[in-house]
């Protein structure tokens, strides 16, 4: 059995950009690396206490990071990484186009303008 031992501190950082806590990094590492495996073993491969699986993932199966198997005892495996990323970034970056987008906007009505006071 694999088992996370000493790597959570790395683990979160790696997964920390992409907005997941100490604990959902880890189940989802966990997943990636060991497959399907069964919600009740997955604490134990994890290192997350029992007790926040079962909250960890719906978290993660409503960002689209696992898939959760209805039949008993339930399982769960992780979805590509790179897929996951691939929809992150792309959102990320459609959100950084309207930003950039606004600027442009507000700077023609600045250069247009004789005064000018930004409010926040």
């Amino acid at each position: 059995m694999y088992v996370l031992n000493g790597n959570s501190e790395e683990i979160t950082k790696m997964f920390k950009p992409f907005g997941l806590t100490e604990y959902e990094a880890r189940v989802y590492f966990a997943l990636q690396v060991c497959g399907k495996t069964k919600i009740s073993e997955l604490w134990t491969r994890s290192g997350v206490p029992q007790s926040k699986i079962y909250q960890i993932i719906p978290s993660l199966e409503f960002r689209g990071l696992v898939e959760v198997f209805p039949k008993f005892p339930k399982e769960v495996r992780a979805r590509q990484f790179l897929r996951f990323a691939n929809d992150f970034l792309t959102t990320r970056k459609c959100l950084l186009e309207e930003i950039d987008e606004k600027i442009r906007e507000h700077r023609e009505v600045v250069r247009n303008s004789k005064f000018v006071r930004v409010v926040v």
